[in-house]
């Protein structure tokens, strides 16, 4: 069992090295940009779910925004997933009393439609899809929305643990990977990261990118109890090395393409496996340190007779 004395020497251990990891150290210390963060994840949520909707209307009256037919074209139906999964987080800040029930349904039809399209994009005939004549959401895009459902279900359930697995963290980090290699794409005119099968506007388009990159940042802002948070106050040095992995993420790839030109235009190179080489360096270096410092939050405990 450990003491309230213990209690207390462990809270302050994990305090003060992580002056923003903690809402005691949000509240003493920087008041007013716990407020600001607030605001700014409201807007840009606000942003998102305006886009959103305007793609989706749109793309119901068959005019669709920025539509081209050799290009990815964002799709209704992730238009409404993103939609959606805005105005459940939305909901769930402004309005009091907001039932985590509807939050878990709304969110878990969310997923269930992107693991759907999943599914239905790997086992049915390229011919049978087309015949249908509509833009389906990509693989790609429905893999990052289902992450982001999976972030969303999760701190939905509880608030995020402060333990060495930073599944939170990691999840909202994998789920920009998707969006990543479109915009690889895009700077390396290679369609193998744009477009999937037979239909040229099946992908992430630079739309997409956009809201899915919007809703990553407001989901950051809005959740003070992320690692991330810790890692970042605790000093110039964790901030400049992080920037560094995150940046090498794309910085490397671009670099390896050009050096190394794949043979085949219009399939991945080895730029795809440098810029996953780069996510799992940033995502197990922060576990890494969560790890770290969960160890040293423990040895502080001191050990009861």
């Amino acid at each position: 069992m450990i003491g309230r004395k213990g209690f207390q020497e462990v809270r302050d251990a994990y305090c003060e090295p992580f002056g923003l990891y903690t809402i005691r150290g949000f509240d003493e210390r920087l008041p007013s940009m716990r407020a600001m963060q607030e605001k700014i994840s409201t807007v840009l949520d606000g942003i998102v779910l305006l886009g959103a909707l305007i793609v989706a209307i749109s793309g119901i009256l068959g005019k669709p925004l920025f539509y081209y037919e050799d290009a990815p074209v964002m799709s209704v139906f992730t238009a409404i997933s993103l939609a959606l999964m805005v105005t459940n987080r939305l909901a769930r800040r402004l309005l009091f009393g907001w039932p985590t029930a509807l939050t878990l349904a709304l969110i878990g039809l969310v997923l269930g439609g992107n693991v759907s399209s999943i599914l239905i994009q790997l086992t049915m005939p390229p011919e049978l899809m087309q015949s249908f004549n509509i833009i389906l959401t990509s693989v790609m895009t429905s893999v990052g929305l289902s992450l982001f459902c999976l972030y969303e279900l999760l701190t939905a359930l509880r608030e995020t643990p402060r333990t060495g697995f930073i599944l939170d963290d990691i999840l909202l980090h994998l789920a920009l990977v998707p969006g990543g290699l479109s915009l690889l794409g895009f700077l390396l005119q290679n369609p193998a990261y744009l477009s999937e099968g037979a239909d040229p506007r099946v992908g992430i388009s630079l739309l997409e990118m956009c809201f899915m990159a919007l809703y990553a940042v407001s989901a950051v802002l809005s959740n003070r109890n992320l690692f991330l948070w810790g890692f970042l106050a605790d000093g110039w040095s964790n901030r400049f090395v992080f920037a560094a992995l995150f940046a090498n993420q794309f910085i490397a790839p671009l670099i390896v393409a050009y050096l190394f030109v794949s043979a085949s235009p219009i399939r991945p190179g080895l730029e795809l496996f440098v810029m996953l080489a780069g996510v799992i360096a940033t995502t197990s270096f922060l576990t890494f340190q969560a790890v770290l410092q969960r160890r040293k939050v423990m040895s502080a405990i001191p050990e009861q007779g």
